[in-house]
């Protein structure tokens, strides 16, 4: 048995909290945030340079036992067979002085191709390895399994949840761990660890009179009314984060663009909410909204909202100015 660690980190899926939880734990052994500061370095693999990647995992740590180098999203310059070959021979000869993590923002392999047992070649190169390489897959908790996840992350901070609060916490945040995990300990907070968390407490202490607002201020944009739109943003943004406040936007035009295509589809009220896993009132408001878009546009607007999503985190656009500009856009 060895206490080696690994030299190569591939964490790849959807869940970029769960990966960023995995980055700081991996950030957190290297001493205090001054020195692991010195010793990190982020490259973007979307402009990739070989040479590059060779002189940062190769530079040796600074008063630290190992550097730390975060590649995100790579694959895209690796084409041939060639690149490849000659990107694995980077990874297995950087040395153990740091810890390369490849950070892939989305599954390695399409989960209908996984059913069917295909394997992407970084994870065919990594069996051979032999403890050199750490890979892991995080994949965003949907429906039940948020609730799952609630249940655990509760338990890890010594708190519990009663099945019927996670489902319903679940069906406030989506499928968003990070906002997710903000409830979870305030509500744990609340109860101060003495009794589970139950349905009630969900009720009372999570922030769904900022979910009554959003469900305004799209009704607004419906009405094409700017001027409310605009007055019931600034509120928000008085109040609430920008980026859960974007998430929360986007949530509600993932939910309309559902509705719509439930309702289009046969269904009625009570399948809707079985199946959006929404409480009943929720899926009220959700058939009263739709009304003021057309499936067409509601198809626009989440892409669009799904693009703004991305400029803001790759810091091309700050979260109130996404939603400045979203605001406008649909109400001129």
């Amino acid at each position: 048995m060895t206490d080696r660690k690994p030299v190569v980190y591939i964490f790849h899926g959807d869940d970029e909290f769960a990966i960023g939880q995995a980055l700081t734990e991996i950030e957190s052994q290297m001493g205090d945030p001054s020195t692991a500061a010195m010793n990190t370095t982020a490259l973007d693999g979307r402009n990739f340079n070989s040479d590059e990647l060779i002189r940062v995992t190769r530079a040796m740590p600074f008063l630290a036992e190992r550097r730390v180098v975060v590649l995100t999203d790579p694959l895209g310059s690796l084409k041939s067979s060639k690149d490849r070959d000659k990107f694995k021979s980077i990874l297995e000869n950087t040395p153990v002085s740091t810890a390369l993590v490849i950070h892939i923002t989305k599954p390695l392999v399409d989960p209908r191709d996984r059913r069917k047992g295909k394997k992407h070649w970084l994870e065919k190169w990594s069996e051979t390895q032999k403890g050199r390489v750490y890979l892991r897959e995080f994949l965003l908790p949907k429906g039940p399994q948020m609730a799952n996840w609630i249940r655990t992350q509760a338990k890890e901070r010594g708190g519990d949840f009663s099945p019927q609060a996670a489902a319903l916490l679940g069906s406030f945040v989506g499928d968003d761990p990070r906002l997710a995990s903000q409830e979870i300990e305030k509500l744990l907070t609340y109860v101060n660890n003495q009794r589970p968390v139950e349905p009630d407490d969900v009720e009372y202490l999570v922030p769904y009179a900022g979910e009554t607002s959003v469900f305004d201020m799209v009704d607004a944009l419906g009405e094409r009314n700017g001027r409310k739109a605009q007055r019931l943003l600034q509120h928000l943004l008085e109040v609430d984060d920008p980026l859960r406040l974007f998430g929360m936007v986007v949530r509600q035009f993932r939910l309309l663009l559902l509705t719509r295509e439930l309702l289009d589809s046969g269904h009625r009220e009570h399948e809707i909410a079985s199946i959006l896993k929404s409480p009943p009132f929720v899926v009220r408001k959700l058939i009263g909204q739709e009304r003021n878009f057309s499936l067409a546009q509601l198809e626009i607007i989440y892409h669009k909202l799904l693009d703004m999503d991305e400029a803001i985190k790759t810091g091309k656009i700050d979260g109130d100015v996404a939603l400045d500009t979203f605001v406008a856009a649909l109400t001129h």
